[in-house]
């Protein structure tokens, strides 16, 4: 029903940053890939101490799975 757009894994976190209805829309555009790629690049220079910090200060925001 949907799909997820996961940039990168940080140590023990996976970094989601996109997601949306396959009826709305068939799949990403070349231009949106690119970008994902860019942002996978940057994430995969952060330490996870900069990710946890991010996620303090709400710049990120933690799902977390306690099933």
């Amino acid at each position: 029903m949907h799909r997820s757009i996961v940039v990168e894994k940080v140590g023990n976190l996976w970094i989601f940053v996109f997601l949306y209805a396959k009826k709305d829309r068939e799949n990403i555009e070349d231009d949106e890939l690119a970008a994902f790629k860019e942002l996978a690049d940057m994430y995969a220079k952060l330490t996870e101490d900069v990710i946890e910090k991010a996620i303090k200060s709400g710049k990120l925001l933690e799902i977390e799975n306690h099933g």
